[in-house]
């Protein structure tokens, strides 16, 4: 009875090495596999946190990356920090804190949104 327990024991301890070797070989290539992936977060905000004008006028400043959705604009946020958009006076005040805002918790975009919610941070107007 003794070899026969011996026996299954060390048959189990081989396999549960092969069951670790398996899903170590698996957790590597699922995070190789993710490692390809580019994921980005945006800041969702109410259109009432651009005046009428800056709405109307959004594609037009330069370097304002800006795609029309059905309810808003989806904005891309530039690199360069709102302070040195702010130094060439070629976008709309509004549009700096919101940059800030953007850039000070890591957003590729901004999604305006008629329906998204307002924040406290940030001015609103009424048009």
């Amino acid at each position: 009875m003794l070899p026969f327990f011996q026996w299954t024991t060390s048959l189990l301890l081989r396999l549960d090495r092969v069951h670790r070797r398996i899903v170590r070989f698996l957790a590597r290539r699922m995070r190789a596999s993710d490692s390809d992936l580019v994921i980005r977060k945006f800041l969702d905000l109410s259109t009432a946190h651009l005046s009428e004008h800056a709405c109307a006028q959004l594609n037009t400043y330069d370097g304002v990356n800006v795609y029309d959705t059905t309810y808003g604009w989806l904005m891309y946020v530039p690199e360069q920090d709102a302070d040195g958009l702010s130094e060439t006076g070629a976008w709309p005040a509004e549009l700096l804190p919101i940059l800030k805002l953007a850039h000070a918790n890591g957003c590729a975009s901004i999604l305006f949104d008629r329906d998204a919610a307002k924040t406290d941070l940030l001015p609103t107007f009424d048009w």
